[in-house]
């Protein structure tokens, strides 16, 4: 009898979500989902602690913390190349990378590389030049 009714339990709250889904407007989406995902973890949070595992997990955290952040900009650099590639003139590339017109593509490599050593985000620069580079680059070799 139980298990009948946590199976008509879910049922119910599948069917209500159905409904949820249906109706929902694209910010009601994003409330429930950061909602959801909150609850989550901190229902997670609250479990680790009771079982005496919070330190190991507070641990695995930081050490793949590095990689998440790694992960995360190199997600920033892609969404911002094509915003860039896509308005860029050849002027404005030769501009952006220091270059004159007929510029060869061992110039073209020369320039960005130089250039990317000063404003890479990794060396406390700009993602923003960095996807600039990035996109006159690309333009310049038609990438």
């Amino acid at each position: 009898m139980p298990y009948a009714l946590l199976a008509l339990g879910l049922l119910v709250g599948f069917y209500g979500l159905y409904q949820f889904f249906l109706s929902a407007s694209p910010k009601q989406m994003r409330t429930m989902v950061v909602t959801v995902v909150t609850g989550a973890l901190a229902l997670a949070l609250f479990l680790l602690a009771v079982t005496g595992r919070l330190p190991v997990a507070l641990a695995a955290l930081s050490a793949l913390w590095p990689v998440g952040l790694a992960l995360y900009r190199q997600r920033m650099m892609r969404r911002a190349r094509p915003a860039a590639a896509k308005t860029m003139t050849r002027d404005e590339a030769l501009k952006i990378l220091g270059l004159t017109e007929g510029a060869s593509a061992d110039d073209i490599h020369e320039a960005y590389k130089r250039l990317m050593l000063k404003v890479h985000p990794d060396q406390q620069g700009s993602a923003w030049m960095a996807a600039q580079l990035n996109a006159a680059r690309d333009f310049l070799l038609e990438k």
